[in-house]
């Protein structure tokens, strides 16, 4: 029998006995409401023949559970923008509103979009118009409804994308890639599905459905099954069928229970084999419903892979990877940091034996490592600075009492629950390359820094791109504009001081911080000096108000001495008096774009300057 015939006899068994099983939601008694998109049709990105039969038969499926549905195929940019607008327009408070799409989806600088038939896609630029944000679908519904959910059938191998991702400048995984990016929702109240991994492309099928929508007609019906839990059946059928190349993914914040059949499961009854009649005595018990066991580390694991999906950066995904070696959710992190990371970086830099030579450079260091393992209680050898296989051993009976991967090296972690102070920290870029807002929560239990904890923490209402020089904590701040007694306000209130830099490899740093975010900069044109001119972020640069003009008396916030400066040619100018407070900056002459200046030098201005951020320095 075809697999269309299946589902097809599928949808009408489920519908037949549906509401006499009394599928019901944990709360509320408000209208099922599903809008359902499936788009074969391409104009330029080729078709996709199941993509338009997988959306009529996942509209069957819905309204085999009670769903109000709306089914759109093959419609242009314009189509899809109205059907979604009509759409949200019906959903009230009490709803569940569900959105279903097949078709073509694809990321762009961290962001998802839906595809309309009709698109060209012939640069970057042609994607707002071209397309439907993701999240604004999803804003949309978490506005309006109580609960929310979001299938998408969307990671498809998409030829646009893959041609952006050839001719954009620079295409990294900022830029397009494959499959779809990670997500964050706002609400408690929704559920976002896909059908593939972050970086993974979904398989369209073979035989007339795609693998993730035959799975999920195949099993979110089940009795009894809330839909978190149905779900795993889905990823379950569909990591068999396509021999572990895809592995769909969920995002869940629900605060209720949904189920899109019954509710409570019906025991069966074995029929009895015998025509006497049993009395009660002698009937047989009826065995207990299984309850599948509970594996708390595979919950830890599922619970810490959300997290790292939220945060989504390198950083985050080798600590995930490493707090959890083995299992589904280890595969996927791994596929995840390969993704964003190159191979030789992931296999070279961040090798466990790479990592404790950089903590523990020297054997005084390593010597203090094995007494804290003796005094407590772990034979480690002698106390001589060499770690052979006892200690080895030792580190690993450690790591194990403490709930960590036993891999039997020095991690910043095994470090501290051991009390050493380790000589340096990883440096580099620690979060996402453009300035973005961190959920502390998401980075607790991964994060290992508790520096970054505090700050991201005091920063939490601002966007961020953060990182390590020198064993010092920098952060650029993108606020708005903002001037430069607030920016000082603001370090202040964090514990931190504006930025100071000694050096060429620092200011380096610093920089590369935040020039790949334009918006970190206020730019314009100055007609009086006929240059166009790029503000950069604040930093902890002042001059003394009796300092000689114009490049006397000036020093550091926090009192470090001026050991190296990086002014921009022929500044400081004091243009005017009173500009005596540094930020980044740079111009170029005459009426220009000044989007590609790449901003490391320095500028004095004033106390009613603006500009788009600072730099905050944590010890």
């Amino acid at each position: 029998m075809k697999w269309r015939a299946k589902l097809l006899f599928l949808v009408l068994s489920v519908a037949t006995v549906l509401f006499a099983a009394g599928s019901v939601l944990a709360e509320g008694s408000g209208k099922r409401l599903a809008l359902i998109v499936g788009m074969s049709n391409y104009a330029l990105a080729g078709t996709l023949p199941n993509a338009a039969r997988d959306a009529e038969a996942f509209d069957a499926f819905l309204r085999g559970q009670g769903f109000e549905t709306s089914l759109v195929l093959n419609a242009d940019r314009r189509g899809l923008a109205g059907a979604l607008s009509s759409f949200s327009r019906k959903v009230g408070p009490d709803d569940v509103a569900l959105f279903y799409y097949a078709g073509h989806g694809m990321q762009l600088h961290g962001e998802n979009f839906l595809i309309g038939t009709d698109a060209k896609l012939e640069s970057e630029f042609d994607v707002p118009a071209e397309t439907v944000a993701l999240s604004e679908i999803i804003n949309a519904l978490e506005k309006r409804a109580r609960i929310s959910m979001v299938f998408l059938d969307a990671c498809r191998n998409n030829p646009l994308a893959e041609k952006l991702t050839r001719e954009v400048e620079g295409a990294t995984r900022g830029a397009a890639t494959r499959g779809l990016a990670p997500i964050e929702t706002q609400s408690g109240g929704t559920l976002v599905a896909f059908a593939a991994a972050p970086g993974q492309v979904a398989a369209d099928g073979t035989d007339g459905h795609s693998p993730f929508t035959r799975a999920l007609i195949a099993n979110l019906s089940g009795a009894g099954l809330e839909v978190g839990t149905a779900f795993k059946r889905v990823v379950r059928d569909v990591r068999k069928e396509t021999q572990g190349k895809q592995q769909p993914q969920i995002l869940s914040s629900l605060s209720l229970e949904f189920y899109f059949g019954p509710e409570t499961a019906v025991p069966q009854v074995p029929a009895v084999q015998t025509a006497v009649p049993q009395t009660p005595a002698v009937q047989a018990v009826q065995p207990a419903l299984a309850v599948p066991a509970i594996d708390p580390e595979a919950l830890q694991a599922e619970k810490d892979f959300k997290k790292a999906l939220k945060i989504g950066t390198a950083r985050v995904w080798h600590f995930f990877v490493e707090k959890h070696r083995t299992g589904e959710y280890a595969d996927l992190g791994r596929q995840a940091l390969a993704q964003i990371e190159p191979a030789a970086v992931r296999n070279e830099t961040h090798l466990p034996q790479s990592v404790e030579a950089r903590l523990l450079s020297g054997k005084d260091t390593r010597r203090n490592v094995q007494l804290a393992l003796a005094a407590r209680g772990f034979a480690a050898g002698t106390a001589d600075g060499v770690f052979g296989g006892q200690t080895r051993e030792a580190i690993k009976l450690f790591q194990s009492s403490n709930n960590q991967p036993a891999n039997g090296f020095i991690t910043e972690r095994t470090a501290a629950a051991l009390g050493i102070k380790v000589n340096e920290r990883a440096e580099g870029i620690y979060s996402s390359p453009k300035a973005r807002r961190y959920d502390v929560a998401n980075l607790e239990g991964l994060e290992t820094d508790q520096t970054v904890l505090r700050a991201l923490t005091c920063l939490r209402h601002f966007e961020t791109v953060y990182g390590m020089f020198g064993g010092h904590l920098y952060v650029a701040v993108r606020t708005g504009t903002i001037l430069a007694v607030y920016a000082r306000g603001i370090a202040g209130g964090c514990g931190a001081h504006l930025a100071s830099i000694s050096s060429q490899e620092e200011n380096a740093f610093v920089a590369s911080l935040f020039n790949a975010d334009q918006s970190f900069f206020q730019s314009g044109y100055d007609p009086s000096g006929n240059v166009s001119y790029k503000m950069g972020p604040w930093i902890g640069l002042t001059q003394d108000p009796q300092g000689k003009e114009p490049k006397g008396g000036w020093h550091w916030d926090n009192g470090a001495p001026m050991t190296y400066t990086k002014w921009f040619q022929d500044m400081p100018n004091e243009n005017r008096k009173g500009d005596d407070i540094g930020m980044y900056y740079a111009h170029r002459n005459g009426k220009v774009d000044t989007k590609s200046v790449y901003v490391d030098t320095w500028d004095d201005m004033g106390s009613t300057d603006g500009t788009g951020g600072l730099i905050l320095e944590f010890e």
